[in-house]
């Protein structure tokens, strides 16, 4: 089948010569490629619910509906289109901002030929990889046999191993943008994962998509008994789709699609009335970024300062080099910290977060000393999140001084509940302890 590349630009002589380009490199791989073109934003959109595109080569600056919105709207309603923004070299403000709306890649006018070629290539190879679904002799998971060619496979045979887990997918992997309420989700697989430790059951996780939903499927779960997962599943992750059969536990989670745009888009086609933006489904990373001054510049100063002292600190346990009065020094920074941010009205949630994490590191110094080898990626974890809303609120900008606060606080409670050493064997009543979150 050939692939659909789709050209916008309210210029003629662009079109041309990316039409041109793209027919130099058809002769030259001996290859058919369908090629379409719009002039502006909304011409665009129309041609995407008419026929599915590949690629579409998008101009920012255009009349009726600029390049931004419309990325957004065919993002939202064709999320295998490939959108490659081609803008002046003055544009980087919004080639950011497109980037941040869905688009893939980005390419400067003027326009160069040979480079044009070469990523025109690696584009069509990775529609050709990404389209090719896999229906392999053997999947993980129970839901589907249909997923990509790929998964991921964590084995947990240990906390740091489980932590490790966590910190994937929350904080380094760009999951949350595709999964709504990730964050739920992953604290309860860490429990239950906590669970299977402590019982002494060493376990995979596996991870495999397909072009609309995220499998998690966990092994070995059939020394805890069905019967007994079951009830935990239905009773602490009471919103989740799920399988168990034999010795497997399947999760399917939706990728994240705006339904209200999809209507919005289908009643726009449907109209006969002129152009219009549609507005956009307001989500986190729609909303306007700015910088707020809630922490004068002194205060700003020790608040940095303590931060760093930290991550220093913090830096020791990972070897299990920290001593007793590195750990009083830590809490005495942690509680520092606290009072800084408990000033402003608006970092309260924060404040009182990193006071809880202080009390339980006091009154559980010999256990943090002790642990603090298998603590270090969730501690690390925790001050990583308050040094990027650091970075994020005072520089670089953000939606709001609370955009972090669920998972910042999130991380201090799971830190309280890792503190209070616990036995090896579990009954069944100190099963909700573990889930109490």
């Amino acid at each position: 089948m050939q692939n659909k590349i789709l050209i916008v630009d309210d210029n003629e002589v662009n079109l041309e010569l990316i039409t041109l380009l793209i027919q130099q490199y058809t002769k030259e791989k001996k290859i058919d490629l369908q090629v379409i073109t719009a002039e502006n934003g909304q011409e665009a959109i129309d041609a995407c619910v008419h026929g599915d595109i590949d690629i579409i080569f998008m101009d920012l600056m255009m009349p009726t509906m600029n390049g931004n919105e419309a990325t957004k709207i065919i993002k939202a309603n064709h999320p295998h289109a490939m959108v490659i923004v081609i803008s002046a070299l003055g544009d980087e403000g919004r080639q950011k901002e497109m980037l941040l709306n869905g688009a893939e890649d980005y390419m400067t006018k003027p326009v160069n030929g040979p480079l044009f070629k070469s990523r025109l290539h690696n584009y069509l190879q990775l529609i050709q990889t990404r389209n090719h679904i896999s229906h392999l002799p053997k999947t993980h998971n129970l839901f589907t046999s249909k997923v990509y060619n790929y998964h991921m496979d964590f084995f947990i045979s240990s906390e740091a191993d489980l932590s490790e887990f966590w910190e994937a997918f929350l904080i380094r992997l760009d999951f949350q943008r595709h999964i709504e309420d990730l964050s739920d989700f992953i604290r309860f697989i860490y429990r239950f994962g906590s669970l299977q430790l402590n019982k002494g059951y060493q376990f995979h996780i596996f991870i495999e998509e397909d072009a609309d939903n995220f499998y998690f499927t966990l092994d070995n779960i059939q020394l805890l008994g069905s019967e007994k997962v079951n009830t935990i599943v239905q009773k602490y992750y009471k919103e989740g789709l799920f399988l168990c059969e034999a010795n497997h536990l399947s999760f399917i989670l939706a990728k994240t699609s705006l339904q209200e745009v999809n209507i919005l888009v289908q009643e726009k086609v449907k109209s006969e009335e002129p152009a219009k933006v549609i507005p956009i489904m307001s989500t986190q990373k729609d909303q306007e970024l700015q910088t707020f001054d809630i922490l004068d510049t002194e205060e700003l100063e020790d608040f940095e300062d303590h931060l760093l002292k930290l991550k220093s600190l913090i830096l020791l346990m990972e070897n299990s080099k920290l001593e007793a009065e590195d750990i009083q020094n830590l809490c005495h920074s942690l509680k520092e910290t606290a009072s800084i941010l408990s000033i402003p009205n608006d970092t309260y949630v924060l404040s009182n977060a990193l006071q809880e994490l202080t009390h339980a590191i006091q009154d559980n110094q010999e256990y943090f000393h002790e642990s603090s080898e298998q603590l270090f990626d969730f501690i690390n974890a925790f001050i990583h999140d308050l040094i990027f809303w650091k970075n994020k609120i005072f520089y670089e900008g953000a939606p709001s001084v609370s955009f972090l606060n669920d998972s910042i606080t999130s991380n201090a409670n799971m830190l309280n509940a890792l503190l209070q050493p616990q036995d090896n064997a579990i009954s069944n009543e100190d099963v909700d302890d573990i889930f109490d979150f």
